[in-house]
């Protein structure tokens, strides 16, 4: 729950409080200080509710901001590593090693073979697989992993074992 949420429910309770009490009573609120009084702090309370929504607003998108950051490894975890396919039509990736923090990785593949691929990981427990692709497309996995060594490799059929394939090291 944040500010927003807190100030929106006060807003919300007076409101149905003030409109309870008017119900019940013709003469409110009455003239002078009685109607000064609940105008203020229904100006104070909305106010309040608006400004605490543009603030909240400002600071989701400015902790988005910081996560598509990391995600782009400026930060500790959330690294992205680049991997291609073979060009030519070979069963084969451009390396075969990758090597990247313990975390959240991404391992993103991009194909530029006629020949459909996709990339995965496997190892102490994972098993992800990235969508198959076709020429010029990008096969995108991600995973939580812990230090140790992972396969990545290609799932479509025969192509692992024709050695599209490699060592993943987590460090």
């Amino acid at each position: 729950m944040n500010a927003f949420h807190v100030m929106g429910g006060l807003f919300a309770v007076w409101a149905v409080t003030l409109t309870a009490i008017g119900i019940r009573s013709e003469d409110f609120p009455r003239p002078g200080l009685q109607t000064v009084a609940v105008g203020t702090i229904s100006v104070l309370l909305a106010a309040s509710a608006i400004g605490s929504g543009i603030v909240t607003s400002a600071q989701e998108d400015h902790d988005e901001e910081a996560d598509a950051a990391e995600g782009e490894g400026a930060g500790g975890g959330g690294r992205t590593l680049a991997l291609s396919a073979d060009p030519g039509g070979d069963l084969s990736f451009d390396t075969d090693t990758l090597e990247g923090p313990a975390g959240e990785l991404t391992i993103q593949m991009e194909n530029p073979s006629s020949v459909p691929h996709n990339v995965s990981i496997e190892g102490r427990g994972v098993a992800e697989e990235g969508r198959t692709v076709g020429q010029g497309g990008t096969s995108t996995v991600t995973a939580d992993l812990r230090p140790g060594e992972y396969d990545f490799y290609c799932s479509v059929a025969g192509h692992r074992q024709a050695g599209m394939e490699g060592t993943l090291t987590v460090r």
